[in-house]
């Protein structure tokens, strides 16, 4: 768990580069604070006088929210950073909960303009995961994959920018 703020109006002057408002203008930016915060699993705060000002934007954060409801309880679990961002390249973390159903969350991020190509590792052993892993990219099909001998999954993955999970049963 962590605090976040979300200035979703000026906060301490800046002028224009320190709002968001108004929000249905600013979609693509309050998406990624929705993703980054409700994907880490981090309370925030957020600091205006409404969540939304246009039926889309209405619609972005009732999305969001129902995401986050339906994957709260590994959200909530034990994370494990897989790269610390640079905003030069993907960054991730992994919720972790060998007692759920969902063992694995991973959420990664692609801070970049362009869709990346990368080889990527989750360390299924703090999963509770040992041989064999039941994995779903994104809304794909769900695929039953090996692990290596040390409990890690190796994928080779397409990141669009903005937020990828990979969940792990």
């Amino acid at each position: 768990m962590g605090w976040m703020f979300v200035p979703l109006v000026e906060y301490q002057g800046g002028g224009a580069a320190a709002t968001i408002e108004p929000l249905a203008e600013h979609l693509d930016t309050y998406a990624a604070f929705l993703d980054l915060n409700l994907g880490a699993g981090v309370q925030a705060c957020w600091r205006g006088p409404r969540l939304y000002d246009a039926p889309e934007t209405r619609a972005l954060v009732a999305q969001r929210v129902r995401w986050f409801e339906e994957h709260r309880a590994i959200l909530e679990s034990d994370v494990v950073h897989l790269r610390r961002p640079d905003g030069r390249d993907w960054d991730g973390l992994m919720h972790v909960n060998p007692a759920l159903e969902t063992k694995a969350l991973a959420v990664l991020f692609n801070p970049l303009a362009e869709t990346i190509e990368r080889t990527i590792q989750l360390p299924l052993r703090y999963a509770g995961l040992e041989d064999r892993a039941r994995v779903r990219i994104g809304d794909g099909p769900e695929a039953t994959c090996a692990l290596d001998r040390e409990a890690r999954l190796t994928l080779g993955l397409s990141l669009a920018p903005g937020m990828t999970c990979v969940e792990v049963r």
